[in-house]
């Protein structure tokens, strides 16, 4: 088996074992996750759930979202957070990440970090 074969085997493994562990980490905050991957510069989680939960999507979405920016803190590459619900699917896009990263690194109110995050949220409805 060639070098390069062998580091890219490698590297999709530990990549893999690094989205089973935050799949496992989400679980056990009580977010029900489903499955993690990478597509592209996007982390896409999936879980069980819908727009009709209200308040507990939104903290489903909340843990999803710190533990993300912990591990982009802790040296994940900055990247954007897709996470899919039965009907529709939430993005927080690259661009917004990094604008967060540099507008909000002051701010300690996380009810004012919050906000900023779901007014940067973008909610794309799936089609039946």
């Amino acid at each position: 088996m060639g070098f390069l074969l062998k580091s890219l085997l490698v590297t999709a493994f530990l990549v893999s074992v690094s989205f089973g562990e935050l799949a496992e980490d989400l679980r056990s905050i009580g977010v029900p996750a489903l499955y993690v991957e990478l597509q592209d510069t996007m982390i896409v989680i999936s879980i069980s759930g819908s727009l009709a939960q209200g308040d507990s999507l939104l903290k489903h979405y909340g843990g999803i979202f710190y533990s993300v920016t912990d591990s982009i803190i802790e040296g994940w590459g900055i990247c954007g957070i897709s996470v899919k619900i039965e009907e529709a699917t939430l993005v927080f896009q690259r661009s917004d990440m990094v604008l967060m990263f540099e507008q909000l690194s002051e701010i300690d109110d996380d009810a004012v970090i919050a906000d900023w995050v779901l007014n940067h949220t973008r909610v794309f409805r799936d089609s039946d």
